[in-house]
């Protein structure tokens, strides 16, 4: 199984039809794209020949280099780019509109793949250059930009897990033994204006969701859960793709991280099982609660957990973990089919 996890960019609403057309046409180079806040150092194949560049990102960067590509007589090319959220966000969408393939990876991928070179050297033209490498060796999936709302909506979580941070921290400071009063009203003040930030975010976020049809009934069928509130529901949408994308529990499971890995060699070496956490960790996150929750009021869940407990093989927190996997798959189940959660079918019923 091959799961590329794409953070902050890739998100439930890609045409992935569109994608499957695209992926059919001739292409005729290679680029690897290192993307920086300013600039774009890029390294292209065509033809048995590698030509390197640097372009600024921005829109005139963006323009500048689909018109080298032009000026090379390069009419289609298979781009690869690390997935930096938004500073590549723009230079894949002016390479998509443009006709071109466009694959954004997980820069963990990138990095190991250096590795395997034994690579020593690391600058942004060597980047680039290991990036292309990697396109031709692996010719990673297509990539479709979002949906308008789907992109607000995706920002809006990122705001939204700031505030939280930043909320998490003053409550913690105000307790950790503050006894200057000028300080605590300080502390008091910075809590009270990130707890009125988070009712505006949910706020913004509701009405994203409100206002897109598609994004309403999906939110609709996740809420039909138990366990499932707004909060997990709207981080739900926003970073797990959809199932034309992810075809499968397990594949589900392997996006957030949630699948068991087992690090055993000869007979020296048999570590217990963990789970991977190579994946989505914004979405692990938002599971928690809501699978503590859910491990009292949703009888699929309940059912597994005493299951697991009357085995005696598990401990407390790996039966959290579990709980957390089965809620997701049960948010990927009602999105596949479209149907609300019925606890009959969950429970195999």
């Amino acid at each position: 199984m091959s799961v590329d996890p794409v953070y902050k960019v890739a998100r439930s609403g890609a045409r992935v039809e569109e994608m499957r057309w695209r992926d059919r046409t001739v292409i005729d180079g290679i680029l690897g794209i290192d993307v920086c806040k300013n600039t774009l150092d890029v390294s292209i194949s065509s033809y048995t020949k590698v030509r390197t560049k640097s372009f600024t990102n921005s829109p005139d960067g963006w323009r500048h280099l689909l018109d080298w590509l032009i000026a090379q007589k390069i009419q289609r090319v298979h781009a690869c780019l690390e997935s930096t959220g938004r500073y590549s966000l723009g230079i894949a969408c002016a390479l998509y509109e443009a006709d071109h393939v466009v694959s954004i990876i997980n820069p963990a991928q990138i990095r190991d793949f250096v590795r395997t070179k034994l690579g020593r050297n690391k600058t942004d033209g060597v980047d680039a250059s290991h990036i292309r490498e990697y396109c031709e060796l692996f010719k990673p999936s297509p990539w479709a930009p979002p949906s308008e709302a789907h992109r607000r909506l995706g920002e809006l979580q990122t705001i939204r897990s700031g505030i939280i941070a930043g909320l998490t921290e003053w409550k913690n400071r105000k307790n950790s033994g503050i006894v200057d009063a000028e300080a605590q009203a300080l502390a008091d003040a910075t809590i009270s204006h990130f707890t009125s930030q988070l009712a505006a975010v949910d706020k913004a976020i509701a009405l994203t969701i409100d206002n897109d049809c598609d994004l309403q009934s999906k939110r609709d069928l996740l809420l039909s859960i138990s366990g499932v509130g707004e909060t997990l529901a709207g981080v739900v949408l926003a970073e797990l793709p959809g199932p034309d994308v992810l075809r499968s529990s397990a594949e589900v499971v392997a996006y957030a991280g949630l699948n068991p890995r087992r690090h055993q060699s000869g007979t020296c070496i048999d570590r217990a099982t963990r789970i991977s956490k190579i994946g989505n960790a914004v979405l692990r996150a938002a599971l928690y609660m809501p699978a503590l929750s859910a491990m009292r009021y949703n009888s699929a869940i309940v059912a597994l957990v005493t299951r697991l407990k009357s085995r005696g093989r598990l401990k407390p927190k790996q039966i959290v973990v579990a709980a957390m996997r089965k809620l997701l798959v049960l948010c990927f189940g009602v999105l596949k089919t479209g149907r609300p959660f019925d606890a009959a079918i969950a429970m195999g019923g």
